[in-house]
Parts: C-alpha cells; sequence; structure tokens
C-alpha cells in the first residue's frame, strides 16, 4: 500500500493524500521539482481527480498497481483547494509554507508588509509553486490578536498570519488551533504564539519549514521551468 515518503517509478515521492477519504496523493516529481498528482487504478471510483479532466503526465506500473500521473491544478487560490480538498498533505503544506516565507522573508528585509496574507490571497500555480496576490486585508481569522486588538500590523503580525494560512491547510478552517496532530502542526503553532515576540521571524520560519518535514533528498534544481508532463 503506498504510504507518505514512497518513491514510486524512481521519481514521484509521495507528500500525502489530495483530501480525506480520496485515493489521490499529492507527490513530488523529483525529476522535474514540482508537484503532480498520482492516482492508482486498483480503486474505482475515486473520490476526486485533482482538478476536471486533468491530463495525464506518466504512467507508472509498480508492485503490481498502475499509477496515473496528472498535471497538479494550477492558477488556483489556496482557499480554493481547501474547499476542495478539505486539507492539504503535510508536505506540500511545509512546501507551500517555506516558499511564502522566503518571498515574505525578501519583503521584510526590504522594510515591506504584504497587508494580506491568508488562503484567499495565496495563489498555487499549475507547477506547485505559491505566490502571494495583493489585496487590501487579511481576513479576520487569520489576523494576529495584537492586530485584533488594534495594535498596529508589523513583521510579527505577518508570520502569524502566515501561520494561520498554514494551520488552515494542514488541519482544517475550523478556526480553532488545537493540539499538534503531526509534527509540522507544532511547527506552525510557533508561527501562532499568542506573544509577537515569541514568534520566530519570517527567516526563521522558511527555514523551520523547510527543515520540519522536507529534508533534502537530493531533488535536482535548476529544472523547474520545464513544465513538460513526461
Amino acid at each position: 500500500m503506498a504510504r507518505e515518503g514512497t518513491l514510486i517509478g524512481d521519481r514521484y515521492r509521495l507528500l500525502g493524500p489530495a483530501g480525506p477519504g480520496t485515493v489521490v496523493w499529492h507527490a513530488q516529481d523529483e525529476r522535474l521539482d514540482r508537484i503532480v498528482a498520482v492516482k492508482p487504478l486498483f480503486d474505482e471510483p475515486a473520490p476526486a481527480i485533482p482538478a476536471p479532466r486533468a491530463a495525464i503526465c506518466d504512467v507508472v506500473d509498480e508492485d503490481s498497481t498502475t499509477y496515473l500521473v496528472l498535471e497538479y491544478p494550477g492558477a488556483r487560490t489556496l482557499s480554493e483547494l481547501l474547499d476542495e480538498h478539505g486539507t492539504l498533505a503535510p508536505g506540500l503544506v511545509a512546501r507551500f509554507g517555506a516558499q511564502l516565507a522566503a518571498a515574505l522573508a525578501a519583503a521584510h528585509d526590504d522594510g515591506v508588509l504584504h497587508p494580506a496574507v491568508d488562503p484567499d490571497h495565496v495563489v498555487i500555480s499549475a507547477e506547485g509553486r505559491a505566490g502571494i496576490v495583493a489585496g487590501a486585508a487579511a481576513g479576520r481569522a487569520y489576523l494576529a490578536p495584537e492586530v485584533l486588538d488594534g495594535g498596529f500590523p508589523d513583521f510579527p503580525a505577518e508570520v502569524f498570519s502566515l501561520g494561520a494560512t498554514l494551520y488552515a491547510a494542514l488541519e482544517g478552517r475550523s478556526g480553532e488551533h488545537g493540539p499538534p496532530r503531526h509534527p509540522l502542526t507544532e511547527a506552525v503553532l510557533r508561527l501562532l504564539h499568542p506573544a509577537p515576540a515569541a514568534r520566530p521571524t519570517m527567516a526563521a520560519a522558511e527555514e523551520l519549514l523547510t527543515n520540519v518535514t522536507e529534508p533534502d533528498r537530493g531533488a535536482p534544481r535548476g529544472v523547474a521551468g520545464d513544465y513538460r508532463c513526461v
């Protein structure tokens, strides 16, 4: 049976189920450094395909099972993905979180704040990269407690908003930051510390998210611009 971390076809590293009750997996294509969806064909019907009529990138036979490798849905907000799947695989959340933290940390180095860090303003590209689009303000559920109390949003408040966004992707959008259910949850909860001074900087958050569940597996870099299916 497929498990998180399994390498399919010496190329596709399974990150976790695409959603509750589905047989579709999120996976990292370690040859092209992109995200794909992997669907085993032994269970029919599949509860969910990652995107309507998703293009088939590859077909892999392994351990008496045939897997379809599908294009990851692109140009969608994180809110849309969560509406479809409920939650995302921890490995995927860690990857997206590190990408977002890296972009925000670079902005912080220039003294720039992003006022709207929440699932509505996080956009996932077809190749599985997370970015942030402009917006007036984050949703109330993603604002730091000091901001809700009337304080001015600053760098620690933005770290909280990122943490709340990642928590929603990992644990669901109930609005309650409960006890950890996954090692990544514990890391994300550090971003959600009620005391601003106790939160990591955005640069430290990037390092934390990069290391907590996604150690370097030697995936090739510098080829992410090649988005052909095979």
